[in-house]
């Protein structure tokens, strides 16, 4: 894949580190691939949006790897940085399958909703799931690694996820006419 010069830049920029990098290469090859296959079925699509904001997604474990503050932080990268509004929505609602108002709230981050509401965003987010390291992964291997993470104080927020995870699941599976 050709990483544009503006995305190796920011990656120099801010020293991120190259198991995060190939981490972004592989969100974005299937997000693409998974973006390529719908809009051939005819849906209209930001392909540049869906590669950069896939590239860009995890600029934020630069400096950050606490998970419920990595995509806060790569929107304030991306929006400092001037990438377009549409570019910092897909970093800033990647997280797993999103995080509502609410669950923002009990998790003590700004209330504000984190859940992808475009199919960019969406897709984006959908191959974040899937990509385990740089390994692409099935959709059961993602669940098994929701279930193996909760724990009792986190059960609401895991039983959340997965009823978010399957409905995108279903949407992409629907528009691409692909399985995962």
């Amino acid at each position: 894949m050709e990483i544009p010069d503006e995305v190796k830049a920011l990656w120099n920029n801010y020293n991120l580190p190259e198991r995060v990098r190939k981490h972004c290469i592989a969100v974005a090859e299937l997000a693409l691939r998974i973006a390529e296959q719908i809009k051939k079925n005819g849906k209209e699509l930001d392909i540049e949006s869906i590669k950069f904001g896939a590239l860009l997604h995890d600029i934020g474990r630069a400096i950050t790897n606490d998970p419920f503050q990595h995509f806060i932080e790569s929107a304030k990268i991306l929006k400092n940085a001037g990438f377009e509004e549409r570019i910092v929505r897909i970093a800033e609602r990647h997280f797993s399958a999103g995080l509502s108002r609410d669950d923002a709230l009990k998790l003590g981050l700004e209330a504000k909703d984190y859940i992808p509401e475009t199919l960019e965003e969406k897709i984006v987010s959908f191959a974040d799931n899937l990509v385990f390291g740089e390994r692409v992964v099935s959709f059961e291997d993602f669940l098994k690694r929701i279930d193996e993470l909760s724990s009792n104080e986190m059960k609401w927020l895991t039983e959340e996820t997965i009823k978010r995870a399957l409905k995108m699941k279903e949407e992409i599976e629907k528009l691409s006419g692909l399985k995962f």
